[in-house]
């Protein structure tokens, strides 16, 4: 054999290495004993023909080389030596497959979305049903609304009528503009500044009230029938509040139909004594005494007044025919002699015009 043809043979994808000694042959071996080496060579190579199943295809050293390397499949050495003793593939060995993990991403992808979509659409059509019971529900009971009786007497009740009075209680009052002279102690946007003004007229013994009207608080600390009848009371302040000043003052009247029949029966008595009780107040200030015969016309009046209270009144109509009440009492106390008794009638009469105002303004 021609030591320059040599077969390599690779386990692994690795040239294994040959000790030199194995390598290299002794040259006196050839010479003392070439009989023997020959004898050998030949033996092993027909050693090597029998024992060579299958053939090896030898790299042809052309040029082409390269080529039919690149054509040849590689094999791995253990797939070939199972191949050769059990005639196939060793079971064991599973070839091992990637998961595309774009695959799965998409699936979760579509897993979440369809999730989403089906709370959104079970959520929407659940209030669309409970819209549908609630007009449902709601339809005959709107339906059977005009079918109820209003009154007693079939006849449809006023506009702005107060629905918690019945329509046979109700009553149009007239009631003109209620025009009076007061002395003013202020003009306030909040009622609480205008409190504070009025507790410091009441600490310094003078008489004093807040009203409400057109959005502002105005503090009155005086009132007559007219703005000439309470220059004695604007003289009281000179002293202690100067800066205070007499005007004309003046509750706007009108037509109500919120009106009770007998607030409005009430009012027409109690009125006229109100104005009368102004009228002996603020000039008892200048004069310093009250004419009896006017008095007297006045206690008939407050009688009439008395027997017009009862319990179905508005609050504030109420409270109006108390300080009327008091205020008479106040002046017969001083026309007895007490003279602090004149500050207090001028309190009463000022609580009475507000009572009287806000009765007016929760029957507009």
């Amino acid at each position: 054999m021609d030591k320059h043809n040599r077969i390599s043979i690779k386990i692994n994808g690795k040239e294994p290495k040959v000790k030199k000694e194995q390598q290299e042959t002794p040259e006196f071996v050839e010479s003392e004993k070439p009989l023997i080496v020959i004898e050998n060579d030949e033996v092993a190579a027909a050693q090597e023909e029998e024992e060579d199943d299958f053939n090896w295809v030898l790299p042809d050293e052309t040029n082409n080389q390269s080529s039919k390397e690149r054509e040849i499949p590689v094999i791995p050495i253990e797939d070939l030596r199972q191949t050769k003793t059990k005639g196939s593939i060793n079971s064991s060995y599973k070839p091992k497959f990637k998961k595309k993990k774009g695959f799965q991403l998409f699936s979760i992808k579509q897993l979440a979305v369809s999730i989403a979509l089906a709370v959104v659409l079970g959520t929407g059509f659940g209030f669309m049903i409970l819209k549908v019971v609630g007009d449902v529900n709601a339809g005959p009971a709107e339906n059977e609304a005009p079918s109820q009786p209003t009154t007693s007497t079939g006849n449809p009740p006023p506009a702005g009528e107060d629905k918690d009075t019945p329509a046979s209680n109700q009553a149009t009052l007239e009631l003109e503009s209620l025009s009076t002279g007061i002395i003013q102690g202020g003009k306030f946007s909040s009622v609480e500044s205008a409190n504070t003004t009025v507790n410091e007229i009441k600490a310094k013994g003078f008489a004093a009230t807040a009203v409400g009207m057109d959005g502002a608080f105005f503090v009155i600390a005086g009132i007559g029938t007219e703005q000439g009848s309470i220059g004695g009371i604007k003289d009281e302040y000179k002293d202690a509040f100067p800066e205070f000043f007499a005007k004309t003052f003046e509750v706007p009247g009108g037509t109500y139909s919120n009106a009770a029949k007998g607030d409005s029966e009430a009012i027409k008595v109690s009125l006229p004594v109100f104005k009368d009780l102004l009228s002996l107040s603020s000039q008892a200030f200048g004069t310093g005494s009250i004419d009896n015969e006017q008095l007297e016309n006045v206690s008939k009046q407050i009688a009439v007044v008395k027997d017009s209270k009862a319990d179905n009144l508005h609050d504030g109509l109420k409270a109006f025919q108390t300080e009327l009440e008091a205020a008479f009492t106040q002046l017969q106390a001083f026309k007895g002699g007490d003279a602090k008794a004149l500050w207090q009638s001028q309190q009463s009469l000022l609580n009475a015009y507000q009572a009287y105002n806000n009765w007016i303004s929760e029957i507009k």
